[in-house]
């Protein structure tokens, strides 16, 4: 395991758009902790309305995800969907929060899926706890696909899997294995690996994160 901790340093070279996109995830990693700051408040004051759901912070971090993956190709051209093994209230939470929105112009799609031949079109496949029976055949159905998984399945990332949600001190926080993000073809972001709690493995082109 190995992990750069030095600030990224804005050269000449970086263009109008990385940097935006750099601030934009600093500013919506500080949204999610913010919004479980917040949580954490109105329970110990009983305040209303209920504090966002394990569930909520989880869509927001699978909105960011998108932000911050470099697609194949040709990708550009297709939605991008974004694809749940969960139950419906989270496929809601996700449909509530992607409404409407885009990335780099491709329109943001949700879809629920039962099993591993629902997968097809997929950009990113998240597989919830009570998925996980058919966590294998999923993986498997992915493996050295452009398809970024994402999980809260204790020990997910030694299955296969690319990102882990963890909770940690009741936030919601996540960790990467870079092994199976390399083989798929896709490549992630060193803004977003900079904010994982560990990362695994070499980014593309063999550089440590």
């Amino acid at each position: 395991m190995a992990r750069q901790n030095e600030p990224t340093l804005v050269t000449s070279t970086d263009s109008r758009a990385v940097v935006m996109r750099r601030f934009r995830l600093r500013t919506s990693v500080l949204i999610v902790l913010f919004l479980q700051t917040i949580a954490a408040l109105n329970r110990e004051a009983h305040a209303q309305p209920p504090p966002p759901s394990q569930s909520d912070i989880q869509a927001v971090y699978l909105f960011d995800f998108a932000k911050f993956v470099r697609w194949p190709a040709g990708a550009e051209h297709e939605p991008l969907t974004i694809c749940v093994a969960a139950p419906k209230t989270f496929a809601d939470s996700v449909t509530k929060l992607i409404s409407g929105e885009q990335i780099e112009s491709r329109p943001l799609a949700i879809r629920a899926i039962q099993n591993a031949g629902d997968k097809a079109g997929c950009a990113i496949l998240f597989i919830d706890v009570s998925a996980k029976e058919h966590l294998d055949t999923l993986l498997a159905a992915t493996a050295g696909k452009p398809v970024l998984t994402v999980s809260d399945i204790p020990g997910f990332l030694d299955r296969g899997g690319m990102i882990q949600f963890l909770l940690l001190n009741n936030r919601v926080r996540f960790s990467v294995d870079l092994r199976p993000v390399e083989h798929s073809g896709l490549s992630l972001s060193s803004e977003l690996l900079k904010v994982a709690v560990s990362v695994s493995g070499k980014q593309n082109g063999g550089q440590t994160p």
